[in-house]
């Protein structure tokens, strides 16, 4: 692929990033690199404010010799550069896991230091085709198999992805080409990582029909799929669902037990993360026997919510009283999902979920138009034990409390791309 083929593709993809300056995570590696000068030139003709950064995991000798050399390049290029260190790794679990965890937060708390609106990434036609086959291996439905996305939004944060159309061989011809060079990353070629082990299969797999372009496609036809089946629980959740401003979400027993089987799994997934906060839906196995149980009239437990019944022919999927963890920050987001605020003070509180200690103190809570269970798991503050709050609940104003995004997000982030 010539040189202005790469960079009319480049601009044809990054014809939907959000107006305002981007960010480039470049790591040194050829990918990220290729993708840096291409984005440079980009940026120029536009006259768009463009910024790097480049985490250093300080996992292995020389990453911060290479850190060092992507400053150079983007001072040549006239770019501003950060580096940007992570020193969490315990020495226990998943590494490789940890480690991309620990990337996508220091680059997004990065991105909103600087006031960005989108960061790009390096990854390729061959990253598309690694992951999908990854995701095979493990028994994956439409969902992983769809893979990579060209952009996506994580925690509320969009990511562009412009190369995935274009292949490894020709990211590092362009800068052979161009004479830039770049620095191979020693885990790359490292066989205990499974994505390691699929590289290295490529080959064998190619000459049996499976090359990368071929489940690069694939891929985006799952996308596509995938897309079809969240409008329509998009849509059943227009019909069924109704979100509260308690955090809970009430669904209509009978339509939902006549929906399709995929749907109902979608709908009470998406219910439990939004519920709990949190970043995955459960596993299918799980979530499968979680509905078994109520068709057959029973209240389960999942992914740190409670699923019972209320009103009698309504489904409730609440937040589990026990799962709460306490916490002491009105400044952070409670339990993932709540924001508070109240009058200033030297004591130190304790925010918790009201539970059975709080509710006896607020009999007027039925006067809301929550449930039990849902006011139950509600924020509530406390000071030597003492309840000073239930927000809710209260209506005096000294304190109070809304879901993060609103009650509205939960139709909305059902399309998640």
């Amino acid at each position: 692929m010539s040189e202005d083929t790469l960079s009319k593709r480049l601009a044809e993809e990054l014809q939907l990033a959000p107006e305002g300056p981007l960010g480039v995570a470049v790591s040194g590696g050829g990918d990220s690199t290729a993708l840096l000068v291409l984005m440079a030139d980009w940026a120029q003709d536009l006259s768009r404010p463009l910024f790097v950064a480049t985490v250093d995991h300080g996992l292995r000798d020389g990453s911060a010799e290479e850190a060092k050399a992507v400053s150079e390049l983007c001072r040549s290029l006239s770019l501003p550069h950060q580096t940007l260190n992570w020193r969490g790794w315990e020495g226990s679990g998943n590494l490789q896991n940890a480690a991309r965890n620990a990337r996508r937060a220091l680059l997004t708390q990065w991105a909103t230091r600087k006031g960005l609106t989108a960061i790009a990434t390096g990854h390729t036609q061959d990253d598309q085709a690694e992951t999908f086959l990854m995701r095979l291996a493990r028994g994956s439905g439409v969902d992983g198999l769809a893979a990579i996305y060209p952009q996506s939004k994580t925690d509320g944060f969009m990511w562009l992805r412009p190369l995935l159309g274009v292949t490894r061989a020709e990211l590092r011809s362009y800068l052979r080409n161009t004479d830039v060079g770049w620095i191979d990353d020693p885990s790359n070629l490292d066989a205990r990582f499974d994505r390691v082990r699929w590289r290295n299969a490529a080959g064998a797999l190619a000459e049996m029909g499976l090359t990368p372009d071929l489940l690069a496609g694939t891929a985006e036809r799952m996308q596509k799929a995938r897309t079809a089946l969240e409008f329509q629980t998009h849509e059943l959740a227009l019909r069924i669902a109704r979100p509260t401003p308690g955090g809970s979400v009430r669904l209509g027993k009978q339509e939902f037990f006549q929906s399709f089987e995929e749907q109902q799994n979608r709908l009470m997934a998406h219910c439990l993360r939004w519920v709990s906060g949190a970043t995955y839906r459960p596993r299918l196995g799980a979530l499968k026997r979680l509905i078994e149980e109520l068709a057959e009239g029973k209240t389960s437990t999942l992914s740190g919510c409670l699923v019972g019944f209320a009103e009698g022919d309504t489904i409730e999927i609440c937040r589990e009283c026990n799962a709460v963890r306490p916490a002491s920050d009105i400044d952070d987001l409670f339990d993932r999902r709540w924001k508070l605020s109240g009058p200033d003070s030297d004591k130190q509180i304790i925010i918790r979920a009201l539970g059975e200690a709080g509710i006896r103190e607020r009999p007027f809570w039925r006067d809301s138009a929550e449930s039990r269970n849902t006011i139950l798991s509600t924020p509530s503050i406390w000071y030597n034990n003492e309840l000073m709050s239930a927000p809710i609940v209260d209506k005096d104003g000294t304190w109070t409390c809304r879901l993060d995004n609103g009650v509205h997000d939960f139709f909305t982030s059902i399309m998640t791309h």
